[in-house]
């Protein structure tokens, strides 16, 4: 009912998409913040860029999502191997590319020795949108475990509510304990790789293999009260654009961190809205599905070249970005970074292709017939 099996699209699709799109988005606010000296600008900079910060909770609920819908019959060995060419060695490689390339993208100190420079590969310090692969690699390692969840667990109708309480519970005790002891805490610098440790984004998971074995309860729900969500998520946005601006000094998206009640709040609002916007696309069989299922396919390594993409065209357009107004510089920023990034993405899966084709003629051939 919510998936159309002639193109394979389902609402976990739609939801890459819109976090794929809003991460690039969050690195070109992040280079127009930095090149912004006016305080006016600034604020609202700050707070587009709340306004876009819900990409790792969507992430990771589609991710999960689409897990326990495509999972359940795979081994945990062929689910690994699946991942590690489609997940990690992408990484693995993208990394490689940021630290010798563009090496001043890195976060925190840079490496300065052989084991400094591989650590950057455990932590996703590499560039400063790898965390969240270092984060989602846990996820993937949870497999079994969402898979019990959402076909034993959740199989129950009376087990589920009481499951995503506990869990939304632990997940406010734990955030709770980062913000009192790391963000804001004495251990904001020798524990801030706490962000991306699999419990601050697991709830989100959770919520995913709920959805998706309740998707037509949930859509029901959700379609019912859209209108009464509209003033509650104008709230809520206010909310978290009044705690980044409330921070005192300079506009900083350091001050708005995933690991809060109104982020939190705000992603999980946001997660829901493309849910139940993808299931009225799918429900219509809507004419973009295609539009969307190849910009889904494309997404994961569209995230991983997106930074990558934006310092080479600095390198050719930045004085002449920087020469126009704020507003005009994110959107023409923005629309050629996206270009770009998802083309170069394209070509060098059909180069990956070609490559893999001469390898192992007789399976590529194969993996083409099957698809």
């Amino acid at each position: 009912m919510f998936e159309n099996k002639e193109i394979k699209i389902n609402v976990s699709d739609f939801q890459k998409v819109f976090a794929v799109t809003a991460v690039m988005m969050q690195t070109i606010l992040t280079f127009a913040l930095s090149n912004t000296h006016n305080e006016t600008t600034a604020t609202f900079i700050g707070a587009f860029y709340v306004i876009m910060k819900y990409t790792a909770p969507m992430f990771i609920f589609a991710i999960v999502y689409n897990m326990v819908k495509t999972s359940q019959h795979l081994t945990y060995i062929e689910f690994l191997k699946e991942k590690f060419f489609e997940l990690v060695v992408p990484y693995l490689l993208w990394t490689s590319v940021y630290l010798f390339v563009f090496p001043a993208v890195q976060q925190k100190v840079p490496y300065t020795d052989t084991a400094s420079f591989l650590l950057k590969y455990v932590t996703g310090d590499g560039a400063p949108h790898l965390w969240y692969t270092v984060m989602m690699l846990q996820i993937q390692l949870l497999m079994p475990f969402f898979v019990w969840l959402g076909y034993k667990v959740f199989n129950k109708k009376k087990q589920v509510l009481p499951v995503l309480f506990l869990a939304t519970v632990l997940y406010v005790v734990w955030y709770l304990f980062y913000q009192n002891q790391v963000f804001a805490g004495v251990h904001n610098e020798d524990w801030y790789l706490l962000d991306r440790l699999v419990l601050s984004f697991l709830i989100y998971g959770i919520y995913g293999a709920a959805a998706f074995r309740y998707h037509e309860e949930l859509y029901t729900v959700l379609n019912k009260i859209r209108f009464a969500l509209i003033p509650v998520g104008i709230a809520i946005t206010m909310f978290a654009i009044k705690a980044i601006l409330a921070a005192p000094g300079e506009v900083s998206f350091g001050n708005a961190p995933y690991l809060n009640t109104i982020q939190s709040l705000y992603s999980l609002l946001i997660v829901l809205a493309v849910f139940l916007f993808a299931s009225k696309m799918i429900l219509k069989n809507s004419f973009c599905l295609p539009a969307f299922k190849w910009l889904s396919t494309y997404a994961y390594r569209t995230y991983l070249a997106n930074v990558f993409v934006f310092q080479t065209l600095l390198l050719v357009f930045k004085d002449t970005w920087l020469k126009l107004p704020t507003g005009a510089m994110i959107i023409f920023a923005y629309l050629l970074t996206a270009t770009c990034a998802f083309f170069l993405s394209f070509i060098l899966h059909i180069v990956w292709s070609w490559v893999k084709g001469l390898v192992h003629p007789q399976k590529e051939v194969a993996h083409l017939v099957k698809k």
